[in-house]
């Protein structure tokens, strides 16, 4: 290639630059993006109905291609290889703040759609103890087993019985928490006390 070929096209883009300042448009007719436009848009960028009613000559796309083009947009975190493996590890047992300590530049939601995305659940918590320790132990054995409340009651036949806590009022139905202890594999043994 010809030396005085490139700069022949150096200087027409030269002169196009210039005509385009002069004119404020491109040579398509589109207008040229002023500093008082960019100021707007970094002012009002998120609410985009405010942006397209203070500049009329901007269609809703163009006022999105330019938001990036000032990189005023919330930039979505890239979830790399190393991040994700770290995710597994810690999201079943870390708290929380343990979890945005680990990954600063994601907000809480990007963590968890992406646990989601990757199939890693939080381990469940501990029950709390009820006070009563047949129901207590009927708890502990369903949760060693991995089985819900509801599972539980469809289990033993229950209705509703352990997912809505039906002890709390003071109601032991004590036929429940024998089919309870009957579905889960156990039995129940009487001691006398002389």
């Amino acid at each position: 290639m010809r030396l005085e070929y490139a700069a022949r096209g150096v200087a027409s883009a030269y002169r196009a630059r210039l005509r385009m300042a002069r004119m404020g448009r491109t040579p398509r007719g589109h207008w040229l993006w002023t500093k008082k436009e960019d100021e707007l848009v970094r002012e009002l960028y998120p609410d985009y109905d405010a942006l397209q009613k203070a500049l009329r000559r901007r269609t809703y796309y163009a006022l999105r291609a330019r938001a990036r083009t000032l990189d005023v947009v919330k930039r979505r975190h890239t979830w790399l290889g190393a991040e994700i493996s770290r995710l597994r590890r810690m999201y079943p047992k870390a708290a929380r703040h343990e979890l945005m300590v680990a990954f600063p530049d994601v907000s809480w939601e990007a963590i968890k759609a992406m646990a989601n995305h990757v199939g890693v659940r939080r381990a469940r918590r501990k029950l709390v103890s009820t006070g009563h320790p047949l129901i207590d132990r009927i708890r502990d054995r369903a949760a060693d087993l991995n089985l819900s409340m509801v599972d539980l009651d469809a289990m033993a036949g229950t209705k509703k019985y352990f997912q809505k806590a039906g002890w709390v009022n003071g109601n032991l139905n004590r036929k429940a928490m024998l089919r309870a202890v009957e579905a889960l594999g156990g039995e129940i043994s009487v001691q006398w006390q002389c």
